[in-house]
């Protein structure tokens, strides 16, 4: 069986997921303190979406390489899924609860399942909203995984067609399953994994971030109308794109992006509640006080949720899927990209 020449570690799937979460971060920065622009709202959206893109090749290639086959591969999967992404968001949105002056038990039951899109509730948490969608399409990828890894490149084409005309059929289906208009985003990585399987990298990773740049093109023109089109567009580029360069050779790029990327999931889930802090409940502090709160609590809070909550929890996932392992079997873990993503 082919494999992906993508290695478990590799400093250009880390740029991306560096790139993303700072373009959300930026972005809901300037709009606490500049007030909110079309300008910020293009770049943090975009950010989502080359989450998106990211989070799907990443998992994708952790299917690859995990060695396991059906039933097994899933449960791995799913186990470890649930370890990564629930334990920080259950004491995030906790947290939350607990500050809300206004206190209701569905809302915060639909917030700690990760359902707010299909029960119509609030989030209680600043850009909770892009995981329930995660999560959805989880369901998905496992059986996207044993249905494309040994197609031809067109099929996978034909798949992400049939996404977008669910995507497009989707308001008339039904308003709870947003999932479906965002599913051809994700294809965008699933295509990435599919061609990196066939084919390796050609071009020097020297270009990759100049690639990656020229690709905000298709993205940023987007009209709030009809912005689903272009979402589609930019990521399907995006996954065009990854697969033909080799990692980019600067090490202060890749450690500055490995680091960015393992600290980004608390950088997502913390840094709007941080910016309030800083910005609107010391809204009597001089700036220089505001911007020391802010610059603190920006760096210290993800690194402490990571090592304190999403490290073990990602560990325990690891032990539990280990478990059902057969004995004997070499687990093939895929390293720092499963960590990351």
């Amino acid at each position: 069986m082919n494999r992906s020449s993508f290695s478990g570690d590799n400093s250009n799937l880390d740029l991306l997921r560096a790139v993303a979460v700072l373009a959300v971060f930026f972005a809901h920065l300037t709009g606490i303190v500049w007030g909110p622009s079309e300008v910020a709202w293009h770049f943090g959206q975009m950010g989502v979406l080359i989450f998106f893109v990211h989070t799907s090749m990443v998992l994708m290639l952790s299917l690859e390489r995990n060695g396991r086959d059906g039933w097994p591969l899933a449960a791995d999967f799913f186990i470890r899924r649930w370890f990564r992404i629930y334990p920080l968001a259950i004491v995030c949105v906790t947290i939350a609860f607990i500050a809300s002056s206004q206190r209701s038990w569905a809302v915060f039951a639909a917030n700690l399942t990760l359902t707010t899109n299909l029960t119509y509730m609030p989030e209680m948490v600043r850009g909770l909203w892009t995981l329930p969608l995660e999560v959805q399409m989880y369901i998905l990828l496992p059986p996207l995984f044993f249905l494309l890894k040994g197609v031809r490149i067109h099929w996978v084409v034909v798949t992400w067609g049939v996404a977008v005309l669910l995507g497009i059929a989707q308001p008339f289906i039904s308003g709870r399953l947003d999932v479906l208009a965002f599913a051809p985003c994700f294809f965008g990585g699933i295509l990435a994994w599919r061609l990196s399987r066939d084919r390796s990298p050609t071009k020097s990773g020297v270009w990759w971030p100049l690639a990656f740049v020229a690709t905000w093109a298709i993205w940023l023109p987007a009209s709030r109308e009809l912005h689903l089109y272009y979402r589609w567009a930019f990521c399907l580029g995006l996954g065009l794109t990854i697969p033909w360069f080799r990692e980019i050779p600067w090490q202060a790029v890749r450690v500055a992006a490995k680091t960015v990327a393992k600290y980004s999931y608390g950088i997502y889930l913390s840094h709007f509640a941080i910016m309030e802090f800083a910005f609107e409940t010391l809204g009597r502090q001089g700036l220089i006080v505001k911007w020391a709160a802010f610059g603190t609590l920006a760096v210290t809070v993800p690194v402490l949720l990571f090592h304190f909550i999403e490290q073990p929890m990602i560990n325990v996932g690891r032990r539990l899927a280990e478990n059902l392992r057969p004995i004997g079997r070499p687990a093939g873990e895929p390293g720092g990209l499963q960590a990351a993503s």
